[in-house]
């Protein structure tokens, strides 16, 4: 037990086995707040996917004592104000572990006897604090999870292992001098146009990470599923090949440059992408680097100018003193624009 006095508020910090919370739960002991199933679903999720390679890691419970002291010893009764999805998650481990062990999946089968034995030696940090009132116990809370700094996109692509999509992004940052060249904004999630000369933002080239991997739109969330069943490193020479081949059709200095060129608007660079890897899932990696090299070099012939009249039949509209044509963001107009690169492509 570590115990502290901040201001006028002790607090200590115990370790408790998880077996002994889950108890504690169940017997009314350990009270919660209101549960998030979804959350707590994603929670479960996480433990499962990261359980072999032990990589799960929990902050601290939070939680207040209602009566008593923390001079009387480790408490056996608990108010929790911070942790009550991650609690309820593991509860709710053991029907799921039953499930996992009896998976005629042999991975399956791995997770659940991993963590059943992990759950039997494992403990949470729980930080207790004494002499709280309710009132401050839900202020607590909402300090909790709204004044922290929130992690920077850049720091979690190069942070996140796990992730295939944030893995790759990562290394195409770091390794294409093209695309350096070009310029990446890594701290704003979009460029504005047309002060911003950045060829794309790093929010904006995780999504096109995301389209070549999985071969759809991919959510913040980042989905693993990937449909084009490459490795990592074909994922990563297919990815640096559509931008060899991009950077063919406009000089990298200038691309990033909305007076200059169109390619500039990441609604038509994404429909662009789309365009040169569509319908590829049966293709083998060397049929889709012809393909790819095929269709990026039937688009040599367009002006990419913002002067070029075919722009403005796309849905848009004129921002600024310039009147320059900002292209709209939206699925239907997109597959406008991909249906429009496809027959400049002869198909």
């Amino acid at each position: 037990m570590i115990s502290n006095e901040i201001f006028t508020k002790k607090q200590t910090i115990i370790n408790y086995p998880i077996k002994e919370l889950v108890t504690m739960l169940a017997e009314g002991r350990l009270k919660v707040r209101e549960k998030n199933q979804l959350q707590i679903r994603k929670i479960r999720n996480y433990i499962f996917d990261n359980v072999l390679t032990d990589q799960i890691y929990f902050p601290p419970l939070v939680a207040y004592l209602e009566e008593g002291k923390l001079e009387d010893g480790k408490p056996h009764q608990l108010t929790i104000i911070d942790g009550t999805q991650r609690i309820l998650a593991l509860s709710q481990t053991n029907s799921m572990i039953v499930h996992r062990i009896h998976s005629e999946v042999d991975q399956e089968r791995k997770q659940g006897l991993k963590l059943l034995q992990s759950l039997n030696n494992a403990a949470l940090a729980v930080q207790i604090f004494e002499g709280l009132g309710a009132n401050e116990a839900d202020q607590l809370y909402i300090d909790l999870n709204t004044k922290g700094k929130k992690v920077s996109l850049s720091k979690r692509i190069a942070y996140d292992s796990r992730n295939e999509i944030n893995r790759i992004t990562n290394e195409i940052l770091i390794d294409n001098d093209q695309l350096k060249g070009a310029g990446v904004e890594e701290e704003k999630r979009a460029v504005i146009r047309p002060n911003n000369k950045n060829f794309v933002s790093l929010s904006q080239l995780r999504q096109l990470v995301g389209l070549f991997i999985t071969g759809k739109t991919i959510s913040s969330s980042l989905v693993q599923e990937n449909l084009f069943t490459l490795n990592g490193e074909e994922n990563i020479e297919l990815i640096n090949l559509w931008f060899k081949e991009l950077f063919k059709l406009h000089p990298v200095e200038t691309i990033g440059e909305y007076e200059e060129c169109m390619l500039a608007s990441f609604p038509l660079l994404y429909s662009l992408a789309t365009y040169a890897i569509g319908d590829m899932e049966e293709l083998s990696f060397k049929e889709k680097r012809v393909e790819l090299l095929r269709r990026m070099e039937k688009l040599r012939g367009i002006d990419w100018r913002p002067s070029n009249k075919i722009w403005r039949t796309f849905k848009g509209s004129e921002r600024g003193s310039k009147r320059l044509f900002f292209i709209h963001q939206d699925k239907a107009n997109m597959a406008a624009m991909v249906t429009w690169l496809q027959f400049q492509g002869g198909e």
